[in-house]
């Protein structure tokens, strides 16, 4: 296939009318990683849970890069990535609190504290905290944007691979600065955890989605395609994290070692898009994860509360946590696309506030976070 170049002399990321098939089946992978690491994991399997965490968030910021497009015109290019990352996260909170106000005993000022207290958009002051991840997508585009712009017109381009790395490390090590930090404001004194939209963590993050961009389109392919890379990679990354204790998670501001977690996450990375390019051989499962994949805004959106629902229903009829652990993931994985396919897919309004691009888009309607 010819390679389209743009102005920054490299492969046009990924769109979705050039699908690459491995690429749709690692963003259905990542996503059920996603689900499957929340709600209590952690007591099913403890090294598990360590391993889905070790990888998972600095992969779906990685194949966030793989869709970045800093040649766009900067209006278009802030459009966009409002329609497709925070405008999903306002209409949920909106939404959350209107059903707490209309279905339940809160009252219209709780509701509207709460609610303002979320759109500061950071982990720890949402109800639904996996949905700091949307805001924070925001902050980093706008970052890779930033970034490229700047290496570009200060003719610093060659030296941009030193200036990541150097920003990602200034990044690491300051991770906690600001979890928490305290300030003054007319003689009170507040203690906050976190900058808005998490902008602490974005030379962390951002690296990850830079990487993405940068690698997408390199001749990569036979690399992916050799059993040995998807030996050797899983190997590595099970051996570190069982012998080694340095954890990661990005929403905690926990990176507790800089050399044994970037090289668990970029492990982690390639382990996840090598068994994805084997994936591609066997057709059911493919379209499963694609199909998973496509729908992985939603996924995000809603499998907490459903997991979180069912496994306390499942809990309570059994009084078996294995058994309620693993009908709610899936109830978590399930819930979210028949919500998308009933609910928002025909419902035109509904899609658009959920981030699915329009006829005029030129893209397939989907709902994917990693668009």
């Amino acid at each position: 296939m010819v390679e389209e170049k743009n102005s920054l002399d490299k492969p046009i990321p990924i769109t979705a009318a050039k699908r690459i098939g491995y690429i749709d089946i690692a963003k259905g992978i990542g996503i059920v990683l996603v689900v499957m690491g929340h709600n209590d994991f952690s007591l099913i399997s403890p090294f598990a849970h360590k391993l889905i965490y070790s990888f998972h968030m600095p992969m779906f910021f990685f194949m966030s890069g793989m869709f970045f497009k800093p040649d766009m015109p900067s209006w278009k290019f802030a459009r966009r990535r409002f329609d497709r990352a925070l405008k999903p996260f306002i209409f949920t909170i909106l939404l959350i609190y209107f059903t707490s106000i209309s279905f339940s005993k809160v009252s219209i000022i709780e509701a509207t504290t709460r609610a303002l207290k979320a759109m500061y958009g950071n982990g720890h002051y949402l109800d639904w905290v996996q949905l700091w991840f949307l805001p924070h997508l925001f902050v980093v585009s706008f970052f890779a944007y930033i970034f490229f712009q700047v290496v570009r017109r200060t003719h610093l381009f060659r030296l941009r691979w030193v200036i990541l790395a150097v920003t990602y490390v200034i990044g690491v090590l300051g991770i906690i600065l600001f979890w928490p930090f305290e300030f003054n404001l007319l003689g009170k004194d507040y203690i906050v955890f976190g900058l808005p939209f998490s902008l602490d963590i974005v030379f962390v993050s951002g690296f990850f989605f830079i990487l993405g961009y940068e690698l997408n389109g390199k001749s990569q392919a036979s690399l992916l395609e050799n059993p040995l890379t998807l030996f050797l990679s899983g190997m590595i990354l099970i051996a570190l994290v069982w012998y080694l204790p340095p954890t990661i998670d990005f929403n905690t501001r926990l990176f507790e070692s800089l050399p044994i977690n970037t090289v668990e996450a970029l492990l982690g990375i390639l382990f996840i898009l090598a068994i994805s390019k084997q994936m591609e051989r066997v057709g059911w499962l493919s379209s499963l994860l694609r199909y998973i994949g496509q729908a992985s805004l939603i996924i995000l959106i809603f499998q907490v509360p459903i997991q979180d629902y069912w496994g306390q229903k499942i809990l309570t009829l059994t009084n078996n946590f294995p058994l309620s652990y693993w009908i709610s993931f899936l109830a978590g994985v399930i819930g979210p696309i028949v919500i998308n396919v009933l609910f928002i897919r025909p419902n035109p309004i509904l899609s658009k506030w959920f981030g699915q691009p329009g006829p005029q888009d030129n893209e397939p309607v989907t709902a994917s976070v990693f668009e």
